[in-house]
């Protein structure tokens, strides 16, 4: 597809610059050197200003318990909107339970690959110079395209010697695939409605064929953020991982906690016949758990499993859906695409072959009666509106905002989410219409947005600054 095609070439030359300045990155900062940080452990910091690029910022949550006199280990989160604190706040709880530092760039976002390699090396850099450090115990996590830039960070920074990767809403980075025998740690988390429900299922399946450590998380939602009880999976697996290899010391109480109710997710799997949940749940229980415990129970068990005719099923039945998805998206993805280089009456019959596809798949969404293909049409759904804003992002960005506009009016017209009409107040300013776009400001607090400092803080919406009516709206929305 045109689309997809474009979007890899995008991604190649994020992560080309993405390597570049982390790579620059001085890593081999002593953490025991380090100077002490200005910050009161225990609170929740939304705007970290780094001292080598003022330019730069990060939200930064410190345990209550952190001290300089030893290192710590540390996440670096990568939010696909620049929204730092958005990670930090749903996860500080986390953080402070298990003794972690948690760092999310302010800078780093989707469509901006300068912003977020400059965003990802200068937290790093800040974060290395003020803060103790354990360097065995470096992490990072992100969500969607944040995803794509843990990853990337993890695989092509080699001095960064990341540990793990917590990956939300996606899998690798387009262009950088792990090596064979590689050992990273890959904890992935999806939304059953989330569109990269396919693409995180096929990572799962190449980790399980190629013996390399992983976990696997799915909820109940769309393309988001995970729970924080599935960031706590996430992270409580990196310790049990960290004691394995020795970097922590053991906790035998910890261990046989996490044994026990890994132990139970498989017998549940069983008993409900999820050969794919039993199988993720006794690799977990033979690569996790193997020395502090015995395993060869559930080692037989695996063997028997993977050659089994339920789990060959169950495979099927899920390449089967990712097919169904795959196939739904096509249908409609190519006019969708289409649509940036149509213009009249050419245009208006591609978007209503569009809208009425879009809808076809909204209806099934709601109302087919198997649970299973409700959730791919809403992923194929959720798949083709994410096409659609992400393409109007990029029009916007190659300064085409009739073009950007026309994609974010079309999106906004499928669904009452608060975005599309804050993306068209974008272009519409772009194109110096701020009546209009302030109108779209106010459709976009109709549908749901209520935080003033989105608009505050928005680039994008600066020209409006100085008009009455954006003044009275931001006065609005403060004072409710």
């Amino acid at each position: 597809m045109a689309w997809a095609t474009g979007m890899t070439s995008l991604r190649r030359s994020f992560n080309a610059l993405a390597v570049c300045l982390l790579c620059a990155v001085p890593v081999s900062v002593s953490s025991q050197a380090a100077a002490p940080a200005p910050f009161t452990p225990g609170q929740m910091v939304e705007t970290v200003v780094c001292g080598s690029d003022p330019t730069q910022s990060y939200a930064l949550y410190l345990p209550s318990t952190y001290t300089s006199a030893k290192p710590w280990p540390i996440i670096y989160a990568f939010d696909p909107g620049a929204r730092g604190k958005l990670p930090v706040k749903l996860y500080k709880d986390i953080a402070e339970k298990y003794g972690f530092i948690l760092a999310a760039s302010n800078n780093s976002r989707n469509f901006s690959f300068a912003d977020s390699s400059k965003g990802a090396s200068a937290m790093w850099q800040d974060t290395h110079n003020r803060l103790s450090l354990d360097e065995r115990r470096i992490y990072t996590t992100g969500f969607s395209g944040g995803a794509r830039m843990a990853g990337t960070v993890a695989l092509r920074c080699s001095q960064c010697r990341i540990a793990g990767v917590i990956a939300h809403g996606a899998g690798y980075p387009s262009t950088n695939r792990p090596a064979d025998r590689d050992h990273l740690l890959y904890f992935l988390a999806v939304g059953e409605q989330d569109f990269n429900w396919p693409e995180v299922m096929t990572v799962r399946r190449e980790r399980e064929e190629a013996g390399q450590p992983y976990q696997v998380r799915t909820f109940s939602g769309p393309h988001q953020w995970a729970p924080a009880s599935v960031l706590e999976q996430a992270v409580a697996w990196m310790q049990l991982k960290a004691m394995q290899a020795g970097t922590v010391a053991r906790d035998e109480s910890f261990i046989e906690r996490d044994f026990q109710q890994t132990l139970g997710e498989a017998n549940d799997a069983e008993k409900g016949g999820d050969a794919i949940a039993e199988l993720n749940a006794l690799r977990s229980l033979v690569s996790d758990f193997s020395g502090p415990k015995d395993v060869s129970a559930q080692e037989k068990k695996l063997a028997a499993l993977k050659t089994s005719a339920a789990l060959k099923e169950a495979l099927k039945k899920e390449q089967d859906l990712i097919s169904m998805q795959q196939s739904l998206m096509g249908e409609i993805a190519p006019d969708l695409s289409a649509l940036a280089n149509a213009d009249g009456e050419q245009r208006m019959s591609v978007r209503r072959d569009v809208f009425a596809g879009m809808n076809r798949l909204r209806n099934e969404a709601a109302h087919n009666k198997s649970e299973e293909k409700r959730h791919v049409y809403s992923r194929a759904l959720a798949g083709l509106w994410a096409q659609g804003i992400e393409t109007g992002q990029a029009q916007f960005e190659a300064h085409n905002y009739a073009t950007a506009e026309y994609y974010f009016q079309l999106m906004a017209d499928l669904d009452d989410d608060p975005w599309p009409t804050l993306l068209l107040a974008e272009a519409r300013t772009g194109l110096g219409n701020h009546k209009q776009a302030i109108k779209d400001l106010r459709d976009a607090v109709k549908r749901g947005l209520k935080n003033p400092e989105v608009l505050e803080n928005d680039a994008n919406l600066q020209p409006l600054g100085s008009e009455p009516e954006f003044q009275k709206l931001l006065a609005e929305l403060k004072g409710k």
